[in-house]
């Protein structure tokens, strides 16, 4: 998606939420959490490209994928954890922020785990 267009949506969407102060706080929050969604959503077929390229640089090098993988589901958590925090923090639920960033990081470290036990494994061999 253009930048521009994506800029200006922003700010349309922003305007429309503000001249609709005088209705429910519900739809207002719906209203950013849609348009806010539909922009990640809308930029996924670039975060593909992106990544695609990433990969085809990288199987040049011969290094091990899995590692790039790696990298790149923890890109997707972050982004994914840092939309839903914004959501919850506009909609005035800072407990739901916590919560939010919290399971990121969790699934990150999840994700990551792989990284560790490979790590380790580098660390024990080099030291016998």
């Amino acid at each position: 998606m253009d930048i521009i267009a994506t800029a200006l949506f922003c700010i349309a969407v922003t305007f429309a939420v503000k001249l609709t102060e005088s209705s429910s706080p519900a739809f207002r929050t719906a209203a950013a959490s849609a348009a806010a969604a539909g922009l990640f959503i809308k930029l996924i077929p670039s975060i593909r490209s992106v990544t695609g390229r990433i990969e085809a640089l990288c199987s040049g090098l011969g290094t091990d994928s899995s590692y790039l993988v790696i990298l790149l589901k923890g890109l997707g958590i972050c982004y994914i954890t840092k939309l839903t925090a914004d959501i919850c923090r506009d909609s005035g639920e800072s407990a739901l922020v916590g919560q939010a960033e919290t399971a990121g990081r969790i699934a990150l470290l999840v994700t990551a785990m792989p990284l560790f036990s490979a790590l380790i494994e580098l660390v024990t061999a080099l030291l016998e």
